[in-house]
């Protein structure tokens, strides 16, 4: 499974990411595969995720959640800083599931 969302302050608040684990990565490109399921909050720069032949690009404001065992396409073009959980459910009240594909760019 493979989830992104822009989330609302409300959402931010609610997930409490700022509680989250900061990571901070410079710039790479490669296979990934998830041995643990995992939620990360983009804090500030960009990443493309690549799920099933589809091209996800992640900014500042969005969450993704991908499922344990996932294998995905990763690629960081400058740098990313991210507040991450490990085996953590996103679970959002009264909101809708919103991707970003490339293309919808």
């Amino acid at each position: 499974m493979f989830f992104a969302k822009k989330l609302t302050t409300e959402e931010e608040q609610q997930l409490g990411v700022d509680m989250w684990e900061p990571w901070v990565g410079g710039p790479n490109k490669g296979p990934w595969h998830l041995e643990e399921q995992e939620v990360f909050y983009v804090t500030d720069g960009e990443v493309f995720v690549t799920v099933d032949g589809e091209k996800y690009h992640i900014t500042k404001g969005w969450v993704v959640s991908l499922a344990k065992g996932l294998v995905c396409e990763w690629e960081c073009p400058e740098f990313l800083k991210n507040n991450y959980k490990m085996n953590h459910e996103i679970n959002l009240k009264n909101t809708d599931i919103r991707f970003k594909r490339t293309t919808d760019i």
